[in-house]
C-alpha cells in the first residue's frame, strides 16, 4: 500500500505538471499565431496608408476612411482610426464606440519608442481579445493620429478549453492505468513477496519444515527455490548438529564411565593388589588422554568457527614433523595386525607452516585410517614434490567411503553412512587447518576398497 500511494502521488504530481505544460503550450501556440496572424495584417493595412503620402491633408483624411470603411478582412478583423486623444473616429464594422473613455493602447504606443503596442486582453464588453495599435509619426489632418486592429480569442479559447479536456482525459485514463498496473504488481509480486517473507520468518523461528509453493517462473520463482534450498540446507545442518551432539556425548561418557568404573575399582581393590591398581591407572591415563585430545579437537573446532584459531606459521621441515608422528603411531598399528608402510625421504621438505597444528594434521589422518582399518589390512603415507606443492598422503584399504558421501565428508557436522563412533568433526578440522596454510584437502575413497586423503602444501619460495 504504500509503494502504491507513493508511486499515485509522483504519478498524479508528473500528470498535473505535464497537463499544465502542454496546455501552457498550446495556449502560447495559439496566441502567438492570431499575434503573428494580426500582425500581417495590420502592417500591410499601415504599408497602404502611409504610401497616401501625396495630396492635400483632407485628401489623405478621405482616403483613410476609405481604406476603413473598405476593408477586406472585417469578418476576421476589426479596424478602426483613433483622434489625437485616444477616441475611437472611425471602424471598418461601423460599430460607434462610446466617447467617454479613450482606449489605453493608444497612450501605451505613443509612450513605445516604436510607437506600437500589443495587448491580449479583454474588451469593454468583456470580450477576450488581441489588438495592435500603430501611432503615426504625424496626424493625419491634425485628427486621425493612430490606426487599431482588433480580433476576438474566442474561437482560440475554444479549441484551447477543447484541448484541456483532452488533456484531462489522457490524464485521467493514465491515471487509471498507473492504479490498476499498480493492483497487477501488487498482486503479482508484493502478495508473493509477503507469503515469502512468513515463511522466512517461520524459518527464522527454528520450523525448517517450511516449504514456499513456487507457482512462478521469474525472479520471484528464483527467490522461491532459494528460500526452500535455505530451509533444506538448516534442516540437514540441524540434523547434524543433533546427530553430532548426541555423538560427542556418548563418545564423552564411553571414556568418563571407565574412568569412573576404574576408579571404584581401585577404590576397594586389595591394598596388595597392584597388578589390578596398576591395570586401572593405567586404563584411566589412556582415557583420560583420549578425553582430553577430544576435548581438545571441540575447542579447536569451536575456534575454527569462530575465526579465533591461531596460526604461528614458520619456516619448518615438513618431513620431520610427518616422521615423528609416523614414529608415535608405529608400535600401535602394528600392535594390532596392520601394515604401515612410510619411506622417510632424505632430503628436506620446507615449507611456511604452523608446527603443532600440522602434527595435529597428520595425527587427526593417522587416526581416521588405523579406525577404519581391521587386522591384515595396511596404511601408506607417502611424499611426491612437484613444483610448487608438497603432497602428503594417507592410504588405507579400509571400509571406505560410499560414493555419495565423498563430497560432503568434510563438512561440519556430516557423519558417512558406514561411519563408525566418533565426533565427526576430524576431517572437517583437517580441512580448516589446510585451508588457512592456503593448501587443500582432496579425498578419494571406494566403498569396501579403501582411502586416500591427500594433503597439499605450498612450497617455499
Amino acid at each position: 500500500m504504500r509503494w502504491l500511494m507513493g508511486s499515485l502521488v509522483w504519478t498524479i504530481l508528473i500528470l498535473i505538471i505535464g497537463a499544465l505544460v502542454v496546455v501552457y503550450s498550446v495556449r502560447n501556440s495559439f496566441y502567438s499565431y492570431a499575434q503573428l496572424s494580426l500582425m500581417h495584417s495590420m502592417e500591410q493595412v499601415y504599408n497602404d496608408i502611409m504610401s497616401l503620402g501625396s495630396g492635400s491633408d483632407y485628401e489623405r483624411e478621405q482616403s483613410l476612411r476609405t481604406v476603413v470603411q473598405e476593408f477586406s478582412q472585417h469578418e476576421r478583423y476589426e479596424f478602426m482610426a483613433l483622434d489625437t486623444n485616444g477616441y475611437v473616429v472611425l471602424t471598418s464594422s461601423g460599430f460607434i464606440y462610446s466617447q467617454g473613455v479613450p482606449l489605453e493602447d493608444f497612450f501605451t504606443a505613443k509612450d513605445s519608442p516604436s510607437s506600437i503596442s500589443d495587448t491580449i486582453g479583454y474588451s469593454n464588453t468583456g470580450e477576450h481579445i488581441i489588438s495592435r495599435s500603430i501611432v503615426f509619426p504625424s496626424p493625419i489632418n491634425n485628427q486621425i493620429a493612430a490606426i487599431r486592429m482588433v480580433t476576438s480569442l474566442r474561437l482560440f479559447d475554444a479549441r484551447l478549453i477543447e484541448v484541456i479536456y483532452t488533456v484531462v482525459l489522457v490524464g485521467a485514463l493514465i491515471l487509471l492505468f498507473s492504479i490498476f498496473s499498480g493492483i497487477f504488481f501488487i498482486r503479482s509480486i508484493v502478495l508473493p513477496i509477503r507469503t515469502i517473507g512468513v515463511s522466512a520468518k517461520r524459518i527464522s523461528d527454528g520450523d525448517y519444515s517450511v516449504r514456499v509453493d513456487n507457482r512462478y517462473a521469474d525472479e520471484i520463482g528464483d527467490l522461491c527455490n532459494i528460500i526452500n534450498e535455505m530451509a533444506l540446507g538448516l534442516d540437514n545442518a540441524e540434523r547434524m548438529k543433533n546427530d553430532f551432539i548426541s555423538s560427542v556425548s556418548h563418545e564423552l561418557r564411553t571414556p568418563l564411565t571407565a574412568i569412573r568404573g576404574w576408579g571404584e575399582t581401585i577404590q576397594t581393590a586389595d591394598s596388595h593388589d597392584t597388578q589390578t591398581v596398576e591395570k586401572g591407572m593405567r586404563i584411566i591415563t589412556g582415557e583420560t588422554e583420549r578425553l582430553s585430545l577430544m576435548v581438545e579437537d571441540l575447542l579447536d573446532f569451536s575456534r575454527l568457527q569462530t575465526g579465533n584459531i591461531q596460526i604461528n606459521r614458520m619456516p619448518i621441515d615438513i618431513i620431520a614433523e610427518l616422521s615423528e608422528v609416523v614414529l608415535t603411531f608405529e608400535n600401535r598399528i602394528k600392535s594390532i595386525g596392520i601394515t604401515l608402510n612410510y619411506q622417510e625421504p632424505q632430503e628436506t621438505r620446507p615449507v611456511y607452516a604452523d608446527r603443532n597444528r600440522m602434527k595435529q594434521v597428520f595425527s587427526n589422518l593417522l587416526e581416521n585410517a588405523l579406525k577404519y582399518s581391521q587386522y591384515g589390512d595396511s596404511i601408506t603415507v607417502a611424499v611426491e614434490v612437484t613444483g610448487f606443492e608438497v603432497i602428503i598422503s594417507f592410504s588405507d584399504t579400509g571400509l571406505g567411503i560410499p560414493k555419495e558421501d565423498i563430497s560432503h565428508i568434510t563438512e561440519r557436522y556430516f557423519r558417512a553412512s558406514n561411519a563408525l563412533p566418533g565426533t565427526g568433526i576430524g576431517l572437517s578440522l583437517v580441512k580448516e587447518i589446510v585451508d588457512l596454510h592456503g593448501g587443500k584437502l582432496i579425498v578419494d575413497s571406494s566403498l569396501g576398497v579403501g582411502t586416500k586423503v591427500s594433503v597439499h602444501l605450498p612450497r617455499m619460495g
